[in-house]
């Protein structure tokens, strides 16, 4: 069977390239899928990630300025050189001071002003130097953290305003761990070989950084150290990433004075104060053992000690707005070494990146307006519908679970917001001032804006408007305290959305993002929450045990999966991400099967039917090529699963799959029916 179906769908690619020659001919058909791409020399029912999409992996071989480049990544570039032009033009243009055009065109110009920036070296910097060699007492330490958290810089930890997780329509403050240098506790903690590869990489990469703002080897050697037993202890009472995924172990709210009681040497009171919150309403306290240790750092660690972890804070968040020998010291250690990158992205994407930070919603909207189109706003309005009505049907089905539960989950499905495109009311930057000084300073500026207005929201009715990613973003998001979903128009594009496209093509792609999103409502961690997005308990206790019984089937699947040698998938880490995959793959398939009944597309194009088309797309959406450090980075750090795994974890799950390319016992995307996970 597999040779023949081998055999079979050799010829019919070589049918296909004469198909999709002469369909380019033929602008009033839909567009469809690159079958040129497909590798007919892997097996589909073994290796249907090679199948699709060796031939885009060899089409697109991995840019020594990327760790990891897919579909996702080249619609990501492709946007970026759109954005890149709006920004080349503000800057390159006369406007009033103040206007939102002044201050983007400022902003770039700014940043890709090299000779500026290497003439002025760290020398826009010294009074903050300065500042922290002036610290003398432990109320010094205490100003300097407000101080840096008026800028961006996360010393120690982070306060922010949020939704309250017990009731959605307000926001209070919470305080979360934060202060390492590392990207994850674990590098501090493990000791496998890799883990301590890094950590000694990580000390040289200290010194270097230290040397690079004038002080000596030698005392740069002793600050290193210093710096690094410091972020070992907070490494140490920090939280792992699954346990920062659990959202009734991260909320204990406490009132300002129990803050005070619980961890009295520092001054909560002042602190509030200095950056600048006018709130006495209750803290979530996100991760308690952590502030714990800070309060006994605050006494335990001398003034000396800390003065040296403010300085290691201010280079290594300034870094990349500095010279390139700062960039480049930056880069070899957190690309190089961390995700193995051959070399920095071209400046103007690394500038255009820092621009996008600032003022994204502003550059958002400009870029909505040349490159959004109504038509693509009103198909993807229908899509969602259709998605909708899909997971309504598929959730009637379900028999593990009880009416009683069907009927919240079709009302919290009912409920979900849904958010395409564009905003439609923008973020205000009048009080943000871009000038032509430094552009690290422009930098420090904007994180004080952001700063500001997030502190505005403490205390304060949810504005259910506001968008958690700029227009252009080619991402998507489902927000679980607001119960809705966002798609920018940035991922409205090909692949994964054609405005005339074939339906098999856009509902395994857009369709699978829509359904994916809407799956996270669902998840393990989304379905925590109410139709309200409030944190609380709508599911019977029967439902809840049966529905973690088909997830754990999830997480075993995963934990199997070799990444390389002896590291495995943490299926645990990735389940909610796992979840929606498998889910939105579903409810989109059931949405194509609807449209089809409705208005039935071509049986056979480019010799691959419907069903075949659609599993094909979903697979090169997912289409990449990645670095083994970014293997191993990603699978540590990443609650989603590497590309190749986001395409044969679900597939293997699926028996319409199986029947589409023929799987059967004995191959390797087989599995049988008892061992599936089935879940939405």
């Amino acid at each position: 069977m597999k040779i023949k179906l081998t055999l079979k769908l050799t010829a019919i690619a070589i049918i296909s390239m004469i198909l999709t020659t002469s369909c380019q001919q033929k602008v009033d058909e839909k567009i469809t899928l690159n079958v040129s791409q497909i590798d007919t020399s892997f097996n589909p029912t073994d290796d249907f990630y090679h199948f699709a999409n060796n031939g885009w992996m060899k089409e697109y071989p991995l840019p020594d300025d990327e760790s990891r480049y897919g579909s996702m990544d080249q619609l990501g570039k492709e946007t970026s050189v759109k954005v890149q032009s709006l920004l080349e033009e503000l800057a390159n243009g006369k406007f009033e001071q103040g206007t939102i055009e002044q201050k983007i065109g400022d902003f770039y110009a700014m940043g890709m002003d090299t000779a500026t920036i290497e003439e002025q070296g760290i020398e826009p910097l010294k009074p903050e130097f300065e500042k922290i060699a002036s610290i003398a007492t432990m109320e010094d330490v205490q100003a300097q953290i407000e101080h840096f958290h008026i800028y961006g810089i996360n010393s120690l930890f982070v306060l922010f305003g949020s939704m309250d997780p017990n009731n959605s329509n307000m926001n209070i403050a919470h305080l979360n761990q934060s202060g390492l240098g590392m990207s994850d506790r674990d590098y501090y903690l493990n000791e496998d070989d890799r883990t301590i590869e890094i950590r000694e990489a990580y000390k040289k990469h200290l010194v270097k950084m230290i040397v690079l703002t004038g002080i000596s080897e030698v005392e740069a050697i002793e600050m290193s150290n210093t710096i690094l037993k410091i972020e070992t202890r907070l490494a140490q009472a920090s939280f792992s990433r699954l346990e920062n995924r659990n959202p009734h172990a991260t909320l204990n709210k406490k009132s300002q004075e129990e803050v005070s009681q619980l961890y009295p040497n520092f001054d909560w009171k002042n602190y509030m104060t200095a950056i600048g919150i006018e709130y006495d309403g209750e803290i979530n306290i996100r991760q308690p053992k952590f502030f714990d240790e800070v309060n006994k750092m605050m006494v335990e660690i001398p003034v000396e000690e800390w003065k040296d972890y403010f300085h290691w804070n201010l280079i290594n968040t300034a870094a990349i707005y500095l010279t390139q020998e700062i960039q480049e010291q930056s880069f070899d250690f957190y690309g190089r070494t961390m995700q193995g990158s051959q070399e920095m992205r071209p400046r103007w994407r690394r500038v255009l990146g820092t621009t996008n930070g600032a003022l994204g919603d502003a550059i958002g909207q400009k870029f909505s307006e040349k490159y959004f189109p109504a038509e693509a706003k009103d198909r993807m309005v229908t899509l969602v519908e259709n998605l909708k009505v899909a997971y309504a049907q598929r959730i009637g089905k379900l028999e593990w679970m009880s009416d009683e539960t069907k009927t919240k989950a079709n009302d919290k499905l009912a409920s979900m917001r849904v958010k395409i495109g564009y905003p439609d009311e923008w973020r205000d930057f009048t009080e943000l001032e871009v000038g032509r000084e430094a552009f690290v300073l422009n930098v420090l500026a904007s994180n004080k804006f952001g700063r500001n207005y997030n502190n505005s929201k403490i205390g304060q009715p949810v504005n259910k408007e506001e968008w958690f990613m700029p227009a252009h973003t080619v991402n998507a998001y489902y927000h679980p305290l607001l119960n809705e979903i966002c798609f920018p128009a940035g991922i409205l594009q090909p692949p994964f959305f054609y405005l005339d496209g074939d339906d098999a093509i856009n509902y395994a792609a857009i369709g699978a993002v829509i359904g994916h999103e809407m799956s996270h409502g669902f998840d393990d961690k989304g379905r925590l929450y109410d139709k309200e997005g409030n944190l609380t308990t709508w599911w019977t206790d029967e439902d809840s045990e049966r529905f973690n019984a088909r997830t754990k089937v999830l997480v075993d699947q995963f934990n199997k999966i070799v990444i390389l040698d002896d590291l495995y998938a943490n299926g645990e880490l990735s389940l909610g991400e796992n979840i929606a995959d498998l889910g939105g793959l579903t409810i989109s398939y059931t949405a194509f099967k609807n449209a089809q009944a409705v208005n039935p597309q071509e049986e056979m194009i480019d010799g691959y039917t419907p069903d075949q088309r659609f599993y094909l797309s979903w697979a090169r959406v997912w289409a990449q090529n990645v670095r083994e450090k970014e293997m191993i980075r990603r699978t540590k750090e990443d609650v989603h699963s590497l590309g190749i795994n986001r395409v044969h974890g679900p597939l293997a799950n699926i028996p319409e799959f199986h029947a589409a390319f023929g799987v059967e016992e004995g191959d390797a995307l087989y599995l049988p029916e008892e061992e599936r996970a089935s879940i939405w």
